[in-house]
């Protein structure tokens, strides 16, 4: 009994030592190692940092064509799919009820104007009533009355002319007015593009309407693609100014397409902000 408690003292000193001895050992180790280090020659980096972001494509120009003269559609020369010119004839819209207005405008018009050369003979009549008049009645041969009534009418026909040439110029206007609605009959397009919508045929009768009428066709121009992209707050600070350059990615993997950074907002866009940056709003 008293050789195994004896053992077991052994065995339990014995350890103790072993393990003093290790981290003597450990610690001495620590002390004595030579770190070991990685390093590199610092230099300069390139003049653009390539930065993968998702954006936001759509054609340069994009517009609805409404119709701006009311009235059927005569003739049609596109289609979906078409590439058309700036100034191209798209449609032509004919209003019967439009030129007949126009006529009755002119003939009212020469009705004015005929109502113009007859004031100004009144006018000219009167003056030379009151011119053979006056000196009668400096004279005394004609009564002042009767000289009154020449001065009288002639303000009035002067009175008279003023009016009758104010309602010839409104009658011009409207007649522009109403060529001017002649000349929307003829629908071109605004801007070179393709034809991606359409919603008139030829017999379709289009309201000059652009609240409650139906577009008749949408025309873009796809020649230039307008990138947006927003760009968190660390990254955009190194966007350059207007004209730095950039380049957008297709959908197709291995598609690239060098493109110009045009505008920068300069604004920070919340919904798109987090707990560590925020971010800034570009378009290319």
């Amino acid at each position: 009994m008293l050789f195994v408690l004896a053992a077991a003292l052994a065995f339990g000193g014995y350890r103790s030592y072993s393990q003093n001895l290790q981290a003597v050992a450990a610690t001495q180790q620590r002390r004595d190692a030579v770190p070991t280090l990685r390093v590199q020659a610092v230099r300069a980096s390139g003049e653009y940092v390539a930065v993968t972001l998702p954006a936001t494509t759509s054609a340069f120009s994009v517009a609805n064509i409404f119709a701006r003269a009311s009235g059927y559609i005569d003739k049609r020369n596109v289609d979906i799919g078409d590439h058309v010119k700036e100034g191209q004839l798209l449609v032509q819209i004919v209003a019967p009820e439009l030129d007949h207005q126009i006529a009755q405008a002119k003939a009212t018009l020469a009705q004015l104007e005929a109502t113009v050369q007859q004031t100004q003979a009144n006018r000219e009549l009167a003056r030379v009533t009151w011119g053979r008049d006056s000196p009668l009645v400096d004279k005394g041969w004609v009564t002042p009355q009767q000289g009154t009534i020449d001065v009288q009418t002639l303000k009035a026909q002067e009175a008279a002319v003023g009016v009758a040439e104010a309602n010839a110029a409104a009658q011009r206007a409207q007649i522009q007015v109403l060529t001017q609605q002649k000349a929307y009959q003829r629908v071109v397009a605004p801007f070179d593009g393709v034809i991606t919508q359409r919603n008139v045929d030829v017999g379709t009768l289009v309201q000059a309407d652009a609240v409650s009428g139906t577009f008749m066709f949408t025309i873009m121009q796809s020649n230039v693609i307008r990138t947006q992209v927003f760009v968190p707050q660390d990254q955009a600070l190194r966007i350059g100014a207007q004209g730095g350059r950039g380049r957008t990615c297709a959908r197709n993997p291995g598609s690239h397409f060098p493109g110009t950074v045009t505008r920068i907002a300069d604004a920070l866009q919340p919904r798109y902000a987090n707990v560590a940056h925020g971010s800034r709003h570009t378009q290319s």
